[in-house]
């Protein structure tokens, strides 16, 4: 299985000079089975840049596209995505019913003509879409894919991709719960997140939200997003392999976020763990 980062952010691009390391543009992954076939984890902005290398290369004309859910920063690239534009192609766009919409519907809203000049059904390629919902199984070129709710403020999936012993866990937009402290112990952690914990156990990757750090965190209680410092605890419960940080702060620097990967380095080596953490970056691929 190979993946690659083509957005990291979170909320809205942030291009500039203190983006450079770890990216501006927001959430989209590449994922290659070993047949060589081609899934995408969410389509924010970082899915256009993604999209000018597909077509350039134009040997991926069927692409199934997963949306862990609706908020802009995670379908903002569908309008910029240049294999839309070329007849022959078939892409599937996989994500849940909100609001009594069905996927076709909420995608094609951000493309009505008070906001873009092309309507989904008048790009080339052929599009499909395609329902699913959390806690269940699905199958797709001898990948199997799980799905969870996440504790996010709007309806969110978590993935979990396994193609043979090997497995991927995308967890994007989800708030690890927490007492009223932010000095909780492993314990409390396990406690407030047996299901999380369950769904992500013994995973090879855990990319998972990271949007704020340890003194922020708790003022940010509700809004759907976690702190680095617990999912490092929430790693070592789970006894995952190697965790990715993601869904970086639009306001936090490189600098800020080296402190992070810093901070969370300096729990596994206080808690005497082997687990493996990376900060994810545009262009960072893994094949494992």
């Amino acid at each position: 299985m190979y993946f690659r980062f083509w957005g990291t952010r979170g909320s809205i691009p942030v291009p500039g000079g203190n983006t450079i390391k770890y990216g501006g543009n927001t959430p989209c992954i590449e994922l290659r089975t070993k047949n060589n076939n081609l899934i995408i984890l969410d389509a924010g902005s970082g899915l256009r840049e993604f999209g000018k290398v597909l077509a350039k290369s134009g040997k991926d004309n069927k692409i199934d596209i997963f949306v862990s859910h609706y908020h802009w920063d995670h379908i903002q690239g569908i309008p910029f995505f240049l294999p839309l534009y070329k007849e022959g192609n078939e892409i599937t766009f996989y994500g849940e019913t909100s609001d009594g919409k069905r996927v076709e519907q909420i995608l094609s809203d951000q493309m009505a003509f008070n906001y873009f000049p092309i309507k989904i059904g008048q790009m080339s390629a052929h599009t499909k879409f395609r329902e699913i919902k959390p806690n269940c199984t699905y199958e797709l070129d001898n990948i199997i894919i799980k799905t969870f709710r996440a504790n996010h403020s709007s309806p969110t999936i978590s993935f979990k991709v396994s193609e043979g012993n090997k497995c991927l866990v995308y967890m994007t937009d989800n708030e690890l719960k927490l007492k009223d402290s932010n000095h909780n112990s492993i314990s409390d952690i396990l406690e407030m997140n047996k299901e999380l914990v369950e769904f992500v156990s013994g995973c090879d990757y855990l990319i998972h939200d990271s949007m704020y750090d340890e003194s922020s965190v708790i003022e940010k209680k509700g809004w759907g997003h976690s702190c680095n410092v617990t999912l490092a605890y929430f790693s070592i419960i789970s006894k995952v392999k190697n965790i990715i940080l993601f869904h970086y702060n639009p306001d936090y620097t490189d600098s800020k976020i080296d402190d992070q990967l810093n901070d969370t380095l300096a729990v596994f080596k206080k808690e005497r763990s082997s687990i493996n953490c990376i900060a994810s970056h545009e262009g960072l691929s893994i094949n494992f």
